[in-house]
C-alpha cells in the first residue's frame, strides 16, 4: 500500500498517517514495523549488500568478481521474500509483485531514485575492492572504480528493466553482464589470479602515507 502512495503522490507528500489510513491501521502501528519511510522500500538492501560481501570474502582464487555478483544475484532470488522483496522476479514467479511495484516507485520519484543510489554505494566499494583484487591495482584506481560504478548501474539497470518488461531481473543481467565482463577482459592483465594475492599482501605491508 505504501509503495502504491509514493508512486502515485510521491515520496515526501506521502506522510506515515496516510500510510497507516491507506492500510487501515494506526499510525504507530507502521512506525513500528518501520521506524522510517525509507525503511518502507530499502530495508532488504543492507542485508542483501552484506550477503554479498561474505559472498565475496569467501571466493575461491580463480574466482571472478562478475562471477560473484552473478552467484549472488541468483541466490538473492531464492532468499530475498515477502513486502521487502527488491530483487524483481517474473510475474508468474512472484504473485505479490512488491519488488516490481517498489522499482515503478522508484522510478517515478526522484527522491527515491537518488535514495536508492545512495543506498547501493556500499556495493559499488565492494566491487571496486574485488576488481582490483583481481587486477593487481589500488582500488581507489580508476580501474577499480569505474567498474564498481558500472556493476551497480547494471544491477539497477536491469532490476528496473524487468519491473517494466515483466521478466526477471536475472535474466536481463544475463545479457547485460557481457558488457561489464568485455569491459574488464580489456584491462584484466594476464597474471590477474596470481596479482590477488600478491596485491592483498602488498596492501597488507604498504607503509603508512604521511600526513
Amino acid at each position: 500500500m505504501a509503495l502504491e502512495l509514493f508512486a502515485r503522490d510521491g515520496f515526501h507528500a506521502t506522510t506515515i498517517p496516510d500510510i497507516a489510513e491507506a492500510a487501515d491501521v494506526a499510525p504507530r502501528t507502521v512506525s513500528t514495523y518501520f521506524p522510517s519511510k525509507e525503511g518502507i522500500v530499502f530495508e532488504e538492501y543492507e542485508t542483501a549488500i552484506e550477503r554479498f560481501r561474505r559472498r565475496l570474502s569467501q571466493r575461491a582464487d580463480t574466482e571472478r568478481v562478475l562471477d560473484v555478483l552473478r552467484s549472488w544475484l541468483h541466490d538473492e532470488e531464492q532468499t530475498q521474500h515477502g513486502p521487502t522483496r527488491g530483487l524483481v522476479l517474473r510475474p508468474d514467479q512472484d504473485g505479490d509483485d512488491f519488488a516490481r511495484l517498489r522499482e515503478t516507485a522508484i522510478a517515478a520519484d526522484p527522491d527515491l531514485w537518488a535514495l536508492q543510489r545512495r543506498y547501493l554505494l556500499p556495493m559499488v566499494r565492494l566491487v571496486a575492492e574485488g576488481v582490483a583484487a583481481d587486477l593487481g591495482v589500488d582500488p581507489q584506481s580508476l580501474q577499480a572504480q569505474v567498474a564498481g560504478e558500472s556493476a551497480v548501474a547494471v544491477l539497477l539497470a536491469v532490476n528496473a528493466r524487468a519491473a517494466r518488461n515483466g521478466s526477471a531481473a536475472t535474466a536481463e543481467f544475463e545479457v547485460a553482464s557481457e558488457f561489464l565482463r568485455a569491459g574488464l577482459d580489456t584491462v584484466r592483465p594476464r597474471d590477474a589470479h596470481r596479482r590477488r594475492g600478491e596485491g592483498a599482501m602488498s596492501a597488507a605491508h604498504r607503509p603508512p602515507m604521511e600526513a
